[in-house]
């Protein structure tokens, strides 16, 4: 949750007269920001399903800690806590599949630009070795299938689905006796399915810089715009923020699908002033009207003169 109250108390600026729909100011002029500051996309990695019969939810945990390890080593994301979010503990039904309508509606609301699921599809170990002896070194071959889909989470459109498979090989002794291969199924199947998903993280992550940094106005006091990124998403003093409205769920007459959301309508341009709590900025406007909480913020590069 923003820590400026309920999502429900939306209000208009003092500071917008003009009514909605009144033509913006003259276009921007660039302005000189920190270069060594770049927006930095907001990912949501959630567990992956774990569909085989090993390792069980942690395996699933565990292959989306390797995807959030790899995002975090780049300055291009932001992998977002999935506890952060509001109602994230209904995100997976009881029934082992992903409640994208809760999830998107979630991701939106607290400026999230790209969703990843997955699935861990199978899991095979064969094991060989000797169990004769103090101590029993036995080899195991595992072979893992993992499944991925990438979507952009401002318009759910799927932008990336993925299926990967790797086979890993590896020793291990244990004292006799002492545990039964089951209780480390989960670390056995790790190796392979960290493999199967660094292979195409390449693929993955020029795919996910093409999500678009999405921001949202979290609070308006008289002339002050609350954003809800601040400088650890990148965002720079002079920044300039498009703004826009709500967008609009598109569904198939005919069978009812969701194809979508509409961007929304556009309203105007903030400029970033200051910071303010952990991560968030305060902006002002530079052109536009009828700016309202929770309008969505993007941003704005200026053409080049």
């Amino acid at each position: 949750l923003w820590p400026f109250g309920s999502s429900e108390n939306e209000k208009r600026s003092d500071s917008t007269a003009v009514a909605d729909g009144a033509e913006p100011a003259s276009e921007p002029v660039a302005t000189k920001i920190d270069p060594s500051l770049k927006p930095k996309r907001r990912i949501l990695v959630l567990d992956f399903i774990n569909k085989s019969s090993y390792g069980g939810t942690e395996l699933g945990s565990q292959a989306a800690n390797e995807v959030k390890d790899a995002l975090s080593k780049l300055p291009d994301f932001y992998a977002v806590p999935p506890e952060t979010l509001e109602g994230y503990e209904g995100f997976i039904t009881p029934l082992g599949t992903y409640n994208y309508r809760v999830i998107f509606d979630r991701a939106r609301a607290h400026g999230v630009a790209g969703l990843i699921t997955g699935t861990i599809d199978d899991v095979q170990i064969q094991e060989q070795g000797d169990e004769i002896g103090l101590f029993q070194t036995r080899y195991h071959t595992v072979t893992a299938t993992v499944k991925y889909q990438l979507h952009d989470a401002a318009t759910e459109k799927l932008l990336l689905a993925k299926s990967s498979n790797a086979e890993v090989t590896e020793e291990h002794t244990r004292f006799f006796g002492h545990r039964s291969p089951d209780s480390y199924d989960s670390n056995r199947g790790h190796g392979a399915v960290a493999k199967a998903l660094e292979k195409s993280y390449p693929q993955l992550l020029a795919q996910a810089r093409k999500v678009v940094w999405i921001g949202k106005i979290a609070k308006i006091d008289l002339q002050h715009y609350y954003i809800n990124a601040g400088e650890l998403s990148g965002i720079s003093r002079g920044q300039l923020l498009k703004v826009y409205g709500d967008g609009q769920q598109i569904n198939d007459n005919e069978t009812g699908t969701a194809l979508g959301v509409t961007l929304g309508r556009f309203k105007g341009i903030l400029k970033v002033v200051d910071y303010f709590g952990t991560d968030g900025t305060v902006a002002v406007v530079h052109s536009g009207a009828g700016f309202r909480e929770r309008d969505r913020v993007e941003i704005y590069a200026p053409p080049p003169q």
